[in-house]
């Protein structure tokens, strides 16, 4: 039995990579999009970050060089991933509920990162670093799995709770921020029931077993522990909890890219063939057929056609 456990490990970290690289290929290939002024940008010059300006305000623009200061870009990164900087401006009742479940989210991942490095610290036979990770783990094990709980049952109260919010809420909503509850709530009775620091040795031996393809004796309740872990790993790539590995193209590339047409013939390319596709919808000002490029539809009168 251990054995089909350790094999269903293999397949669902392939199956979440192969997911993963599925959907920012696929992202990589649709049409080259159009930004919307939003600012500040982080990647400008520092001094116009401060009042949301742009590069565009500099005289004669286009014959300057366009950079990007990715230190900018980075913090600007950082600051809205490890505190949700626009929740806490826009909705703070929001936030004291989200901040909770992506911090117990943030620590998971470094559990599982230290776990993983604990195990190659036992294969190198490095027991000193591999106590240090343990101990890590057992940190980020307990507050991680804290977060995630509280933060998922903070968040589900609120989506039903608030008129607003409730209107956007779907049932994949409430499906995910319940299944990370239980992840939760399991690793706490876990925690609770081996012993927290015995709890990141058994995370060790597991995958030190999945390195070494010696499997290890499992406990039911660490056997179910296993099996929602899994289903996380199949589930979360295809579910619009995916942001978590696309936030980088949201912001950086569609957020943040502000790059100028003017002297890049890659990008001219792209807004060039944006032009030829067809305009499936229709309004006012916009006679699209489902046949009409978008050229065709940006040169002609609507006024003049009716």
């Amino acid at each position: 039995m251990s054995i089909f456990f350790y094999c269903l490990a293999y397949v669902a970290v392939i199956a979440f990579v192969a997911v993963a690289l599925m959907r920012i290929i696929g992202y990589l290939k649709k049409p080259q999009h159009l930004r919307w002024e939003l600012y500040p940008v982080a990647h400008e010059d520092p001094e116009k970050v401060e009042y949301g300006g742009s590069y565009l305000e500099n005289t004669e623009w286009w014959k300057d060089k366009h950079r990007s200061c990715m230190v900018g870009a980075l913090k600007g990164f950082l600051i809205e991933a490890l505190f949700l900087k626009a929740v806490w401006e826009h909705n703070r009742t929001l936030w004291v509920r989200t901040y909770p479940f992506h911090i117990g989210l943030y620590l998971l991942i470094g559990a599982m990162g230290m776990t993983v490095l604990s195990a190659l610290g036992m294969l190198a036979g490095a027991e000193g670093f591999v106590t240090f990770c343990t101990v890590v783990t057992v940190l980020c094990d307990v507050f991680g799995f804290a977060g995630i709980l509280f933060g998922s049952i903070g968040l589900i109260q609120r989506r039903l709770c608030d008129k607003g919010l409730r209107k956007y809420t779907t049932n994949e909503h409430f499906f995910n921020l319940g299944l990370f509850g239980v992840y939760g709530l399991f690793g706490l009775m876990l925690c609770l029931g081996h012993g927290v620091y015995d709890f990141a040795l058994m995370g060790n031996s597991f995958i030190y077993g999945m390195f070494t393809f010696t499997a290890m004796e499992l406990t039911p309740l660490y056997v179910l522990y296993l099996l929602l872990g899994f289903f996380m790993f199949f589930w979360v790539p295809y579910s619009f909890l995916g942001h978590l590995f696309m936030k980088y193209f949201t912001w950086h590339d569609i957020r943040w890219g502000d790059a100028p047409a003017v002297n890049n013939p890659k990008l001219q390319k792209q807004i060039a063939n944006n032009l030829n596709l067809p305009v499936s919808w229709r309004a006012p000002h916009v006679q699209g057929d489902g046949k009409k490029t978008w050229a065709e539809v940006a040169t002609s009168n609507p006024e003049k056609q009716d």
